[in-house]
């Protein structure tokens, strides 16, 4: 079939649809929890860390306003890899956030079987078991995904309501408790100890709180259900950058000036029963309990928003891909009726289905924790992703000329230079800092790299025997993508 011949997606996402979808991709469950974390190891240094952590953040954004702006696709970073930096540079773009993205299923589901369990040890409720939790939340999303983009969005959009009235009732009811004290010493070091030995859990921390930004990366996976996606691309980004900036810095300082820093080191308790980490667990005590059961439920419903935009950005990623037929043609299929790419939003819903019994499993084998391994396979993944997209921006003016000079928001030259240098180095250095603590997960990840590179070669002598060229079908942008007319 040609590139240009499958069915497209027709059903569209409005402006707020879109700026929920990306919200609960950037905040997510990891808000709840790894302020905590990192308060627990940098101490009050982690203040200073999420104002250093928006300066990658900022370069991540101006690289998706230029790259979406001037291609809106579905599947961006597989279109803008392969278009723009080589083929099988668009082949890693699809297959290496295909693992990231089993992972941060897997992760976000067994978080909310956690936050769960610990609710409902505070009710008196008894508890659920981790597997069935992780399949009653990833079959829930995984349901409601392959029957429409309409339903995913107005879920998307309550759910982020109820996100965000959790994060403020944490900071309006923190703020009354903030003692200014507890800002200094930015840089707590003990007798004898080197500063060097304080400062590497800071640089561990703007990291980390820079992670969840990356999840702004969605937006370009659904361009082509975007209303109006060249203006709308850009006001999404904007919306969502200040929403999830805001927000993130008010936890972090309310959390750090309110909460006693002893309370980071242990499990705290919600309602008298223990409950692990998070920001409900350590404001035990300092903030009343009916706002610890607010903070709680929004934890789980971050977890909600997380899982229900993994499945709807990136099954267009492998849509996308399909089409020209690097992967198996089998997953552009367009369902028609409930107009969704059914088939790849089974891709990555089956398989962590069946890899949640054994999740528990994995602790023996993947020190020191399996969620902890889980994470460096993800933002090992992203990193790559946005590696591939900073090099991808720089070749932006070169190879489509026309998309890049009349662009609605077009980078100055010297401008995306830094943004693309910016984006290639903040990703290789934050990916050194990241693997150093779980080596063998970045071995899977190179080992998933290895077998793509051997998927791809394979389908490109495969086509090239049936007189097909895959490279050459790789370059070039499909009719309906290219608006406006030519992209010579």
């Amino acid at each position: 079939m040609s590139a240009d011949e499958y069915k497209l997606i027709d059903e569209q996402v409005g402006l707020w649809g879109a700026v929920a979808l990306l919200v609960g991709t950037a905040l997510g469950m990891s808000i709840f929890i790894v302020p905590t974390q990192m308060a627990a190891a940098a101490g009050p240094s982690i203040t200073v860390a999420i104002l250093v952590s928006i300066v990658p953040m900022v370069l991540g954004v101006l690289l998706l306003l230029q790259l979406g702006g001037a291609i809106p696709v579905a599947g961006g970073i597989y279109v803008y890899g392969s278009r723009l930096v080589g083929p099988f540079w668009g082949m890693l773009g699809v297959s290496v956030p295909v693992l990231a993205v089993w992972s941060y299923l897997l992760f976000a589901a067994v978080g909310f079987s956690d936050y769960l369990n610990g609710l409902l040890d505070t009710l008196g409720m008894g508890s659920v078991p981790t597997v069935a939790a992780v399949w009653g939340l990833l079959g829930l999303f995984l349901v409601l995904n392959y029957v429409g983009v309409q339903i995913v969005t107005k879920v998307q959009i309550a759910f982020v309501i109820a996100l965000i009235l959790g994060m403020v009732a944490f900071v309006v009811s923190g703020i009354p408790h903030v003692d200014t004290a507890n800002y200094t010493p930015v840089f707590p070091s003990g007798e004898g100890q080197p500063f060097a030995d304080s400062f590497a859990p800071f640089l561990l921390a703007v990291v980390t709180l820079y992670i969840p930004f990356q999840g702004f990366g969605m937006i370009i996976e659904i361009g082509e259900e975007l209303e109006n996606p060249v203006e709308n691309i850009p006001r999404v980004l904007a919306i969502g950058m200040a929403i999830v900036t805001v927000l993130s810095i008010a936890i972090v300082f309310t959390l750090i000036g309110a909460i006693p820093l002893e309370n980071m080191t242990v499990s705290g308790e919600l309602g008298g029963e223990p409950v692990e980490g998070g920001l409900a667990a350590v404001a035990t005590g300092v903030l009343p309990t009916p706002i610890l059961l607010v903070v709680g439920v929004s934890a789980l419903i971050a977890a909600a928003t997380t899982v229900n935009t993994l499945f709807t950005s990136y099954s267009r990623t492998v849509m996308r891909a399909a089409r020209d037929e690097v992967v198996p043609d089998v997953f552009a299929s367009v369902h028609d009726d409930y107009n969704t790419p059914h088939r790849a939003i089974l891709l990555f819903g089956i398989p962590p289905l069946l890899a949640a019994p054994f999740v528990g499993q994995l602790d023996a084998i993947t020190p020191p924790d399996v969620l902890d391994w889980l994470v460096v396979v993800v933002v090992t993944g992203i990193f790559i992703a946005f590696a591939i997209g900073g090099v991808a921006l720089w070749n932006l003016p070169k190879v489509f000329p026309q998309r890049y000079e009349y662009s609605i928001y077009k980078l100055p030259m010297p401008v995306l230079r830094i943004v693309a240098v910016g984006n290639v180095v903040v990703s290789v250095a934050f990916t050194v800092l990241v693997v150093s603590s779980a080596p063998s997960a970045f071995a899977v990840v190179l080992a998933w790299m290895a077998l793509s590179a051997a998927l791809y070669f394979y389908r490109i002598r495969a086509y090239d025997k049936k007189g097909v060229d895959l490279k050459e079908r790789m370059a070039l942008l499909h009719k309906h993508e290219q608006v406006g007319g030519s992209d010579d």
